[in-house]
This record gives C-alpha cells, sequence and structure tokens, in this order.
C-alpha cells in the first residue's frame, strides 16, 4: 500500500530529499503546480475540470466538515503476498533435511550433497529478501492497512496518520498546498535524463505510469523557506486509487474552497471500506470494481453483471482469499485525539458507505 512512498524515502535516503521530490514526486522547474485559486481555470479538452471521483473507490468518510481519502497501492497486496509465501516455503525446505538427517537412520553422500544444495538455495533466497523487502514487501505487509488523508475544511488542516518510515502523523495547512495532477511514476527513466531531455519529460507525462498504471494524484507542501537546506515543512502526498487526476484534485477543492453542497455525492461504487474485508468484500470492493462501474456506465442491472465481468470474477475467485488474509498482516491506521480531527464527532472504524451524521456543529 506505500510502495510509491517507500520509493520516495529510499531515493530521499540514497540522494537527498531535493532530488526525491523533483525526481520521484516529479515536482521541478518542468512542472506546473496547481494551487486551490488556480483550480478552475485549468481546462481539459477545452472544457473546464468538474469535480467528480469518476465511480473509483477512494472515499472513506464524507461530511460536511472533511472528506477522508486513502492512497495508491491496494492492487498489488496480494500478488506480494503470494510471493512472499512462496520465499517462505522456500526458506522451510532446508528443515526437511535437518529432521531427515537427524533422525534418520541412513544418510548417504548424496543425501548430504542434496542438503547442501538446499542450504545454498537457502542463502540465496534470504538474499533476495533483504534486498527486495524494503521496496517490495514492508510497505504491503506488517504495515497500515491503506493512508487515511483527511481534508477538514472547518479546520483548514489537512491530517494524515502514517508509518514513521513513511513520514509520520503530519498535520499540514491547506492554504499552502500544490497539486500535480497529472502525475507519473519514473519508470526506468533516471534523474538526468529527464533533466537534460524533453522528449524524456514527455515521454513520462503521456505514459500510464509503467506496468502497474503508477499514475495519480500528488498533493504537495512546499517548504516554509525557499533558502532552507532543511527543508521545514515540505511534504508530500499520493491521493486516491490509481488513474485518479485533475478530476479528484477539483473534488477535494471544490469541497474545501465551497463545501459539501458544491460536489456530487458519492454513489455506491466510490466508498472504500475501513477496516478489513472479507473474501467477498475484496472481490466486490477491490479486484472487480472497474468491470462493475462499466457494468453501471453501460446502463446494466448490478443483480445482472455482463458476461466480462461474471468471467473475471470467476477467474480471479482463488485471489480474494488472498487479499483478505494478506489484510490482516496490517494494523489499521486511527487518527490521535488530540488532534481533534473529527471535529467533536466520533466516526466509526469499520464497514463501507455513507455515515450519520453528515452535519454537525464542530467543537
Amino acid at each position: 500500500m506505500f510502495n510509491v512512498e517507500a520509493s520516495f524515502a529510499e531515493h530521499a535516503r540514497k540522494h537527498g530529499r531535493k532530488q526525491a521530490i523533483e525526481y520521484i514526486a516529479d515536482v521541478n522547474e518542468f512542472t506546473q503546480p496547481y494551487s486551490p485559486k488556480e483550480s478552475n481555470s485549468k481546462k481539459r479538452r477545452g472544457e473546464s475540470t468538474l469535480p467528480d471521483l469518476q465511480l473509483q473507490r477512494t472515499l472513506l468518510d464524507r461530511n460536511e466538515h472533511f472528506i477522508e481519502l486513502s492512497n495508491i497501492g491496494e492492487e498489488n497486496r496480494s500478488l506480494q503476498f503470494l510471493l512472499a509465501g512462496l520465499f517462505g516455503l522456500m526458506f522451510c525446505m532446508p528443515l526437511v533435511f535437518i529432521v531427515m538427517t537427524v533422525f534418520g537412520n541412513h544418510v548417504t553422500d548424496e543425501w548430504i550433497w542434496a542438503a547442501g544444495a538446499f542450504w545454498l538455495m537457502e542463502a540465496g533466497v534470504l538474499t533476495l529478501i533483504y534486498f527486495l523487502w524494503p521496496q517490495i514487501f514492508a510497505p504491503q505487509m506488517f504495515t497500515a492497512l491503506r493512508a487515511r488523508y483527511r481534508f477538514n475544511r472547518t479546520t483548514g488542516k489537512v491530517y494524515v496518520p502514517r508509518p514513521a518510515k513513511y513520514g509520520g502523523n503530519v498535520i499540514l495547512d491547506w492554504d499552502r498546498v500544490q497539486a500535480h495532477v497529472s502525475w507519473r511514476a519514473p519508470r526506468e527513466l533516471k534523474p538526468e535524463d529527464l533533466r537534460r531531455d524533453p522528449v524524456a519529460r514527455r515521454i513520462r507525462q503521456q505514459s500510464v505510469g509503467g506496468l502497474l498504471a503508477q499514475r495519480c494524484l500528488l498533493v504537495y507542501w512546499p517548504s516554509l523557506k525557499a533558502e532552507d537546506a532543511q527543508r521545514t515543512g515540505e511534504d508530500v502526498l499520493w491521493v486516491g486509487p490509481r488513474l485518479s487526476d485533475e478530476y479528484l484534485w477539483q473534488y477535494i477543492c471544490t469541497f474545501m474552497e465551497t463545501g459539501i453542497d458544491a460536489v456530487p455525492a458519492p454513489n455506491a461504487y466510490e466508498w472504500l471500506r475501513k477496516g478489513f474485508g472479507s473474501p467477498g468484500d475484496v472481490m466486490s470492493e477491490a479486484e472487480l470494481q472497474s468491470f462493475k462501474a462499466s457494468d453501471r456506465m453501460e446502463g446494466r442491472d448490478p443483480n445482472s453483471p455482463s458476461a466480462k465481468t461474471v468471467g473475471m470474477a470467476l477467474a480471479i475467485a482463488p485471489w480474494s482469499p488472498v487479499n483478505s488474509l494478506s489484510q490482516r498482516l496490517c494494523y489499521w491506521p486511527t487518527f490521535p485525539d488530540e488532534w481533534n480531527s473529527d471535529c467533536g464527532q466520533k466516526r466509526r472504524e469499520s464497514w463501507l458507505g455513507p455515515e450519520e451524521p453528515v452535519r454537525w456543529k464542530a467543537k
């Protein structure tokens, strides 16, 4: 769930935060972030961009005081959990040789050679896990289930509870925010390529974000002082599911600047589950989301899905229990009470869909 954040943290550790911002976050002299005041002037295909969630599951909560969103990356969880299980199985195989060697009555030279080969494989697996863990496994397992970004218009703050290794808990001022509405992962492009080659920069901006379609809305807070070498106050968030873009930014801006009545109410396909989901929940809400949304756009009854949706459901059915199980390796993050980010009205920490009350006097 934090693969992009992990890449950013690792690049900042190796090359400094400045290059991580310019390269991974793509906030540099070649990009033009938008502020909330400028967002309405942005044009797309000759028309103003309207606030829209685009049938993507992105809202955790919504009321007159705040909207709560998540980040990119959940679609990778089950695959990486299976990969971890495969490595774990390979790690345990030499233990069979140990048990049979201790309790067996006949240990031949061939047996010893085979055991040695497996121990070498063990060393290789451990080495591979060592190098892959920070970027592949740690962002998905034994960490927060997902990010929670609470945009609170009443307080004018953005509240972010997150793991310490990806920036830690932070409260950010809405009036300093900027947005990169067309962020793409850098893929195989290098920092020096993007700096000197206009074609490379254009390729990045026109790409779909690589094999995993890593592109979404990026929200950025510049440092409080431009000359500050420590870059105090600087922060960056990847907001919304993959493929989210200017429409989501316009939704956030309109809510924060105008209010809940100025943005369209979410439909059943735009709510994201709080807490952990069952295998059926995972299949319906995550793995079949795009197909169900396509059926909706075609005007189909939800109880009569298309043949494509039914076929995909049968194909991915074995993955859903894996995804649900992998969620249990994580914890559900909560907002510190001292933040009062809920404006005095406690919200539930599980389930899916709208929550009452929607309106109340802030405390």
